[in-house]
């Protein structure tokens, strides 16, 4: 049921977001970043193992926002759906 999705989902994010808190630990970063970066791995499940975590925690912003359109792949073909959600997540992850 949908009540169910719902609350498997609010279960499921905070898993997502300790795991990118823990992943950052003191780097700079914004809420919108957090933001961003929580629903990249939320659905890549590769926050630790990304370029774009890593150039995060380095402080290289602008490198980490470029990376969020490398990751719009699904079987080696770009798939719509992952490119629009991709571009919102890096308009976040710029937006102060």
């Amino acid at each position: 049921t949908q009540a169910q999705c719902d609350a498997r989902f609010d279960v499921d994010i905070v898993s997502y977001m300790n795991e990118v808190a823990a992943f950052l630990g003191k780097a700079a970063t914004t809420q919108n970043q957090f933001d961003a970066l929580v629903s990249f791995h939320y659905n890549t499940g590769k926050i630790e193992s990304s370029t774009l975590g890593k150039l995060h925690k380095a402080g290289d912003f602008a490198g980490a926002q470029a990376q969020f359109g490398k990751w719009i792949y699904n079987d080696g073909k770009p798939m719509t759906g992952l490119k629009n959600r991709r571009a919102d997540e890096a308009k976040l992850y710029g937006t102060a």
